[in-house]
This record gives C-alpha cells, structure tokens and sequence, in this order.
C-alpha cells in the first residue's frame, strides 16, 4: 500500500502549495473514469485494455477559458499468459506468467477551453509531472518486481459539456495519451492512449 500512501501525500502537498497561489478565479474539481489501452512496448508486457482507472484533478479558473491545477491518476494493467517453459544454466522453469503493472501520475495541469460559448465546448489540455510505477512480473510462485518514480506527461483533446449555474459544471468526454518511460527487464516504457468520461463541478466558496 505505500505507492498509494506515497502518492496522495505528494499530492496533497503540490496541491496546498498551489492553491496558496491560485487564491483569485473559479475553483473546479475533475473525477473522471478511464481506460488505459497499451501501445508501443508496452504492448510487448501487456496487450490488454485496462478497464480499472480513475482521474481526480483539482483546477483554478485564470479565465474563462483557461485554468490551472494539479491532477492524480490511477491505472491498473493485469495480463495472465499460459503456462510456459523457461531454460536457464542448470534448471528448467515452467510457469503460468502474470504481468501486473499499476501506474499513479501526479502532475500539474493546464487547460484551454477553446470556445466558452456553445453546448459543445472543444478543450485541449496538458498534464506533466511524477509517476509512482509498481511492477510485477510473476513466474508461478517467483516474481520479479519494482516500485520506481518516474516522469510522466499526457495531452488530451476532449469535448465539455455545461449545465448549471453560469454553466460552469458540466459533462466532458475526452482521448489522451500518457508519455511514461520505464525501463525494468523486459518492460521499456508504459506509454498509453487513454479515453475518458467524467464530471466537472463548480466548488466555489
């Protein structure tokens, strides 16, 4: 559990800092459901769709169209391969092979809304910072492992849709890809497109 307890103290220390900063504007808070689909290498270690990922960030209006925050995330990548034969000097392994990799970025996020006005709002936005990474590689009862802090960067293009008061919460949908570089045995990088639906709420005081 402490990539877990790691990451939410990172995060709330980022997040006091920054909104010591950010005392004027809108305040908004993002939770959004994702699905992480590997590409690249990381295909090489699991081809899977990982339907297991949430996103919670934390913005502060500059304008109307343009807001400041930080952002955590969660994603969990599990495959199990069949049963296989290993040959190293002197023994022979043969194992059911278990790839088991989550992911928790915590970076700081700028978002440009690129038209207010509308029922359909276009937004890009980009996100850079840390990433906590478990790995897991199981080989039947012996594993391979390692919890590592990385760099991590993810740009996305999506569509919000307001409702509410000054039409400042709303709806959003969106597609983005996470930059992650890692390098452990015969993991090398767990870059992944991402799509995503979620919430944005007004929290103003």
């Amino acid at each position: 559990m402490k990539i877990y307890k790691h990451s939410v103290i990172i995060a709330v220390l980022l997040l006091t800092a920054f909104s010591a900063i950010c005392q004027q504007g809108s305040k908004s808070v993002e939770l959004n459901y994702t699905v992480g689909i590997p590409t690249g290498n990381f295909k090489n270690l699991t081809d899977k769709t990982s339907f297991r990922g949430f996103e919670a960030a934390y913005l502060f209006g500059i304008t109307d169209q343009i807001s400041l925050g930080l952002q955590i995330g969660f994603q969990d990548f599990y495959q199990k391969y069949p049963r296989q034969t290993y040959s190293e000097p002197g023994y022979d392994l043969s194992a059911v092979i278990t790839s088991s990799v989550q992911t928790v970025p915590i970076m700081l996020k700028a978002k440009y809304i690129l038209s207010a006005n509308g029922f359909l709002q276009p937004y890009a936005s980009f996100a850079a910072g840390g990433n906590i990474i478990s790995y897991e590689k199981y080989y039947g009862e012996f594993v391979d492992s390692k919890t590592s802090f990385g760099f991590a960067a993810q740009p996305e293009l999506g569509i919000h849709i307001p409702f509410g008061k000054g039409k400042r919460s709303g709806f959003h949908m969106a597609a983005g890809y996470n930059y992650m570089p890692f390098t452990f045995n015969d993991a090398n990088g767990l870059s992944h497109a991402l799509v995503k639906a979620g919430v944005s709420i007004e929290v103003n005081d």
